[in-house]
């Protein structure tokens, strides 16, 4: 619902004002995210890195994607197009870059700095279609939340 998607962006707000180095905001906001939802399975972030995207914290099997060329994927595509993706039927797009077998869905959100991208949310799920419109809503402002902190937190 509205309320537990307000209530999700408000405790990410709070949590991560109190963490003080970039890899505890990240692993702090992801474990909280991937909460949210049993349909969330492998939910975490991906960190641009020259031309690349590294792979941060996340919830989840091991994933043999590690780094992405912005030229690979929904992640390299949502990076290099800076707005968000939603997949409901991976099978069906050949950008797709498996995770899992088990993968039926995914939703990128990018963690934009002005015209930036910084790196990006990463959630896949098992089931297909698992993504609306409101969760992509509340995963950018949450975005927008871990960028604001991760600004602060910079020397």
């Amino acid at each position: 619902s509205m309320n537990d998607r307000r209530r999700l962006i408000e405790n990410i707000r709070s949590a991560i004002s109190l963490r003080k180095t970039q890899t505890e905001v990240l692993q702090t906001a992801i474990k909280l995210i991937d909460d949210f939802s049993d349909d969330f399975n492998w939910t975490g972030f991906y960190l641009v890195d020259g031309d690349e995207l590294a792979v941060g914290p996340y919830v989840g099997p091991p994933t043999p994607h590690t780094r992405i060329k912005f030229n690979q994927g929904i992640c390299g595509a949502a990076a290099s197009q800076k707005k968000s993706i939603i997949v409901d039927d991976v099978n069906a797009d050949p950008r797709f870059l498996a995770c899992s077998i088990t993968t039926r869905s995914e939703i990128v959100v990018p963690l934009m700095d002005g015209d930036h991208c910084l790196g990006e949310i990463d959630i896949d799920s098992n089931k297909t279609a698992a993504f609306s419109d409101d969760d992509r809503t509340m995963l950018e402002e949450i975005a927008v939340l871990v960028v604001q902190r991760l600004k602060e937190l910079r020397p």
